[in-house]
């Protein structure tokens, strides 16, 4: 979307980012995501996912979800001056 439609990718995320029910949506989102994420990345990793105390999968997933959201916030922030940086 974000290649072949810019100005419209720029105005959903300014939407995303400037209205705080759909911020708080999306954050509810990734919890969503972090719950199916986590229990393959502890397989991958050869972790149980059913030890709750490792929080190497929790923090890889989240730290991956928090630099997608900080990707599209500096692709925003220089109004798509760049390629954006998320596919």
């Amino acid at each position: 979307m974000n290649e072949e439609a810019p100005e419209q990718a720029l105005a959903y995320l300014r939407m995303l980012q400037e209205t705080p029910s759909l911020r708080a949506r999306h954050y509810e989102k990734h919890l969503s995501w972090q719950n199916l994420l986590v229990p393959e990345i502890a397989r991958r990793a050869g972790a149980s996912p059913d030890q709750p105390e490792d929080p190497g999968p929790h923090a890889l997933v989240a730290a991956a979800l928090a630099c997608l959201d900080a990707a599209a916030t500096g692709w925003v922030a220089c109004e798509g001056a760049v390629p954006s940086p998320c596919p």
